[in-house]
């Protein structure tokens, strides 16, 4: 079968959320299907395992934006995207493929997978039969109480060690992937102790294995939700901005600009770089103007942003709470002056440059006398128990932060935020219509590819629905299709 015709496949499948065999009875069956790959009257069908071999072609080529990209540039060249437009930009979460393991599953079956591996390859050593008995012939009894459970996890802990020890020096056996799991899995969960033996830690580490059978996935949470965690990987989403309020049933004219993938503990702030490198790699110019929450925002964005001649539009995040005592948003502080006004108006009395030497940050330590502090009738509201004067630091460029926080509170900035409120109706359409937040293949590399699929079936369906609606107002005389993906 001809590659681009399987592209479009994976594309079509997605518009419609079918399944390889599906697609495959499709692409068969289905006359709409038959005329969009350009399948003539007596050409056969595939395999549906065809799919998975081409879906691994993709991956191993690095190639997982290729149906994107070709969308994204046909958008661009007919004119429905402008190379430089305002956008806006958020995150969602990807579930894994992949089922919920305790930290003792995740070293049994860790161990398990090794040992089926080498044995497949006719390396499993003699000695090692009692591990075979403990880990592949045997599972967990789910009736088990915790002392026992507790007593499994040491065991696993010290088997895995022994099999690390032993196995040195066995390249057959050392070089497989599943050996670097393993010790993986064995540093992450346990510590050796000053006797030797291995001690389970109290917690695993940020990023850990979760599941031996998709290692790459990872745990987090939403800080503003408490009760939002998953294990799977994290999705950045971008769109253009209409410019233009819509007509009643008028079918929006925004088109997806990026789908970058991250691991799910990633901060938005490098995603966003990474959406913008992207789109510069597909020949879109920075956003105009990029409409974000206050996850994206920060004194360094706000400062790139201007350097670069652009706009980054979101709220800035507050400064950190103190109870009672007034934030520093309640000072008028001038950071190139090197002072700040309190909000009984004086002035302060000194301002000390801190650099951190491991990072080179340069922060500024201002602070009041106490002659000014004393006899404040605010001095309450705004020194904290047990001092006797205010301080606080701030950075460098922290009067970017200020006159955003000022800005925030203009009802022009509030209407102008607006803009930004369409992409959670755009992650409900990518989750909804094309199960974005469910991860279909294993691996990191392959869900880049589902989400890059999936923004190219979401534009595809976007593109027809404006072109249908536009002929119907009589404003163009005909519907072209698309041209072959390979253009």
């Amino acid at each position: 079968w001809d590659p681009v015709r399987l592209l479009g496949v994976l594309v079509l499948q997605f518009v419609l959320r079918f399944t390889d065999r599906q697609a495959a009875e499709a692409a068969q069956f289905d006359q709409r299907w038959r005329l969009a790959l350009h399948l003539g009257a007596q050409d056969m069908t595939f395999d549906p395992s065809l799919l998975a071999v081409f879906r691994n072609r993709l991956v191993d080529d690095a190639a997982e934006g290729l149906a994107f990209t070709a969308v994204l540039d046909y958008l661009v060249e007919q004119g429905w995207i402008p190379k430089r437009s305002r956008q806006r930009l958020d995150s969602t979460h990807v579930r894994g493929l992949l089922s919920t393991m305790n930290r003792l599953e995740c070293a049994r079956e860790t161990i398990r997978l090794l040992l089926e591996d080498i044995e497949a390859n006719g390396h499993l050593p003699a000695a090692w039969a009692g591990y075979w008995d403990r880990y592949v012939e045997s599972k967990l009894d789910p009736r088990a109480r915790a002392p026992a459970l507790e007593a499994k996890a040491v065991q696993a802990g010290a088997d895995m060690l022994a099999i690390w020890q032993d196995a040195a020096g066995c390249w057959p056996i050392i070089e497989r992937d599943a050996f670097v799991l393993l010790q993986r899995v064995f540093l992450e969960n346990y510590e050796l102790a000053p006797a030797g033996q291995a001690n389970k830690t109290r917690a695993p580490p940020t990023g850990g294995v979760q599941n031996p059978h998709e290692p790459e996935a990872q745990w987090s949470s939403k800080s503003t939700t408490k009760d939002k965690s998953w294990i799977g990987y994290k999705v950045q989403v971008a769109e253009t901005v209409q410019e233009q309020p819509r007509q009643t049933g008028e079918p929006t004219v925004n088109f997806v600009t990026a789908m970058v993938t991250q691991a799910a503990p990633a901060s938005d702030k490098p995603g966003m770089a990474a959406v913008l490198a992207e789109q510069q790699d597909m020949g879109l110019d920075a956003p105009a103007a990029l409409y974000v929450d206050g996850a994206y925002i920060s004194s360094e964005g706000l400062a790139e942003a201007r350097e670069q001649g652009r706009e980054l539009r979101g709220p800035a995040p507050a400064s950190p709470d103190r109870g009672k005592v007034f934030t520093v948003e309640a000072f008028d502080v001038h950071v190139e002056e090197r002072y700040a006004v309190c909000p009984a108006g004086q002035r302060s009395s000194n301002c000390s440059r801190l650099v951190v030497q491991n990072t080179g940050k340069v922060d500024y330590r201002i602070e009041w006398s106490k002659t000014v502090c004393g006899p404040c009738p605010l001095c309450l509201q705004w020194v904290s128990v047990g001092q006797d004067h205010r301080t606080f630091a701030v950075g460098e460029l922290h009067s970017l932060l200020q006159d955003r926080r000022r800005e925030m509170q203009t009802e022009a900035f509030k209407a102008e935020m607006h803009r930004r409120n369409g992409i959670e109706g755009t992650q409900s359409e990518l989750v909804r219509g094309y199960g974005l937040r469910c991860a279909r293949y294993r691996g990191r590399a392959k869900v880049r590819l589902q989400n890059y699929l999936i923004g190219a079936a979401c534009n595809i369906r976007r593109l027809f629905r404006r072109m249908a609606w536009l002929k119907a107002q009589g404003r163009i005389l005909d519907c072209v299709a698309i041209p072959a993906l390979a253009n």
